[in-house]
């Protein structure tokens, strides 16, 4: 049976209607059809030598060490046969080992790619292996001026319900100060520095360089024991270098005992406010020995080092560098090397040894 030329008039007009509304609405913000993402391209990060025994660099492998990361595609690996070298976005050279007649280098290298100068030493304690020239584009160490900080340790804002020791724990602390030590002789003079120190105070010695044993595989009861038994500790550095400041401070500032500083760092850039207790800030070993003596006579004054734990947290992660060094890759690529890595990590201009060392080692 034949349809009505009016029906299908109607019909004809109302799937003319239906697709003018499919391609244009007056409340839609855009008339383009939109384009799936494109996939994330892959970074891919290549260890090419280990770091004293670690092929990770203490960093870790594969992609999930970037998950927290606001930049997260990156993808770390010790294989280097997992692409041809040339397709690495950025090779890490521990700077303390690498040499060319040990380790070799890559054959071929790409534009894209950056070389990175890996080390947590000091340069003191670096060995000057051949300068490399224009070999390096980044720098990653604890240094702040490095392209990739690599800090031992940082901290940030944070509410925290923190329970500080009462007076009375602190009452049944029964020593004063411990030092837990393994390398004796340095080019920092901590021992000498120690030495004076322990004519005012006693200070008792843990590990190689003491009478008293703590063994490390432990350290984590060592740390719960001085918790019980101490108020202050040590955190000497074995080298006055620019921002040299390790986990000597770092795992201390985690526990209920006052660091006692001695280093290179500005204590007041990498410390949360009134958390330790800088020895070049004291003219003498004398003067700091009677402000610890006053300390541990007033427990309300001794415990204000501890008020900053209500407003901050210290992190021993390398959360901070795994993520900068995965953003880093992802921005344009800006072409740049250092002449002389050497030059950048400079004794003499970086570090204080000798005639050179802070004044109260003197006194």
């Amino acid at each position: 049976m034949g349809r009505n030329p009016a029906t299908l008039l109607i019909l004809l007009m109302i799937v003319v209607c239906l697709l003018v509304t499919q391609f244009y609405s007056p409340y839609s913000t855009s008339y383009k059809a939109v384009s799936p993402a494109k996939t994330v391209e892959w970074k891919y990060i290549l260890y090419w030598t280990q770091m004293f025994g670690r092929p990770d660099f203490n960093l870790g492998l594969g992609s999930d060490i970037f998950r927290g990361c606001p930049v997260s595609n990156c993808y770390a690996t010790d294989n280097k046969s997992y692409l041809p070298v040339d397709r690495f976005d950025a090779i890490l050279f521990h700077g303390v080992e690498y040499s060319i007649k040990l380790h070799g280098r890559p054959k071929v290298r790409s534009q894209h790619q950056y070389y990175v100068y890996s080390s947590q030493e000091s340069p003191l304690n670096t060995l000057q292996f051949p300068n490399l020239t224009d070999f390096y584009n980044w720098t990653m160490t604890y240094r702040l001026d490095s392209d990739i900080v690599r800090p031992y340790g940082f901290y940030e804002k944070t509410k925290a319900d923190y329970d500080p020791p009462s007076i009375e724990e602190l009452q049944r602390r029964p020593f004063k100060i411990a030092w837990m030590v393994s390398n004796c002789e340095t080019l920092s003079l901590r021992k000498v520095l120690y030495e004076k120190l322990n004519r005012h105070i006693k200070v008792d010695v843990y590990g190689h360089c003491g009478n008293i044993t703590c063994l490390k595989q432990n350290s984590e009861k060592c740390y719960r024991f001085l918790e019980e038994n101490y108020k202050f500790y040590l955190s000497f550095e074995n080298s006055i270098c620019k921002d040299y400041v390790t986990e000597k401070m770092y795992n201390i500032l985690q526990k209920n005992l006052v660091p006692i500083v001695y280093g290179g760092a500005d204590y007041e850039k990498n410390t949360p406010p009134h958390s330790v207790i800088d020895v070049k800030k004291f003219k003498t070993v004398k003067e700091l020995a009677e402000y610890i003596n006053f300390l541990d006579k007033n427990p309300e004054e001794y415990l204000k080092y501890f008020e900053w734990k209500n407003r901050f947290i210290v992190r021993t992660s390398n959360e901070r560098t795994l993520c900068s060094l995965c953003s880093k890759l992802n921005e344009p690529i800006k072409h740049k090397s250092y002449a002389s890595i050497f030059k950048w990590w400079n004794i003499e201009e970086t570090c204080q040894y000798g005639s050179t060392l802070p004044k109260i080692l003197y006194t």
